[in-house]
This record gives C-alpha cells, structure tokens and sequence, in this order.
C-alpha cells in the first residue's frame, strides 16, 4: 500500500483556477434550479453541461444493499494516468491500493449533501498532489428509483501551507 495523506479542506481554497471553480458553481446553480431537493438532479446536471470537465468526471454510485459505492464511470484521463481503470469495483480497491480515505469520504459527501473538497498526496510516482472535488447528485434508475451519486473530480493542486 502507497503512502497517502488524505485531508478535508473546509472550503474551495482560493488560488485554485478557474476550471474547478467554475465546475463547483455549475453544481450550486443546478441546485437553485430546484431548491426543493437535497442535491441537483442529473437531469439538470447533465453530461452536456458537465462537457468541460467529462474526460474527468468518475462517477460512484451508492449501492444500499450493499452498504457501499460503485465505481459506476471511471474517468478517462485517471485511467489513462494511473494505466488502470476500476470501473465496476468499489472505492475501497482503491483505498486498499493507494491508502487513500476515498469511500470515508464519499459516505461524508453523501450525508452532507453538499460539495467536498480534499487535498491528496500520494508518495508513488514522485509525490502526486491533488485536489479532490466531490459533488453529490441524484438520478433515477430503470425502476424510476432514486439512486445517490457522488461526482468526483481530481485535479493537480499543490496545498499552500499557512503557520
């Protein structure tokens, strides 16, 4: 198992470009467009007006049966990066390779309902930095059930420490 930290950040940290900015206001206007629900709808939140970020979009499903995520879509460009996907498999495959705290963190966006943000540091391949951004959302399945989604984005983010 690789050597990882993996910790919350409070907010959007402020010298983050405007690409993930950008990404996490689309998030909080699908949610004005129906503020009678807890997070925004796929249905609003849709693949076309994701189109920017969809070669980096990985998308986990909450199986309840299961008590636990599905790696529904693998983003292209991590698959391609980590030569690797784990479409199909749960975030704990993932936990277990990298020592990452990815499905803690999943549980903790879907509780709160709200986007989360975490700054990972992974010790192979000379010290890999990101930023994580996970957005809830919810759709439909064939039954016309609800079923929760987490949206998870990584982009390369350098924490900038503050003593």
């Amino acid at each position: 198992m690789a050597e990882t930290t993996d910790f919350e950040l409070d907010e959007l940290p402020e010298n983050i470009g405007p690409h993930v900015a950008d990404l996490v206001r689309l998030w909080h206007e699908a949610r004005a467009e129906d503020p009678e629900q807890i997070v925004p709808s796929r249905d609003i939140l849709s693949a076309e007006r994701l189109h920017r970020w969809l070669d980096d979009i990985t998308i986990y499903e909450y199986m309840p049966i299961k008590e636990d995520f599905v790696v529904r879509i693998d983003a292209p460009s991590i698959v391609s990066l980590n030569r690797e996907s784990f479409q199909r498999a749960s975030p704990r495959e993932i936990d277990m390779k990298y020592g990452t705290c990815l499905t803690a963190a999943l549980f903790n966006t879907m509780m709160c309902g709200e986007p989360k943000f975490y700054h990972v540091t992974l010790a192979v391949r000379a010290d890999q930095h990101w930023l994580r951004v996970l957005l809830p959302v919810r759709t439909r399945n064939r039954d016309r059930d609800l079923v929760d989604q987490i949206l998870g984005i990584r982009f390369d983010y350098e924490c900038q420490y503050h003593i």
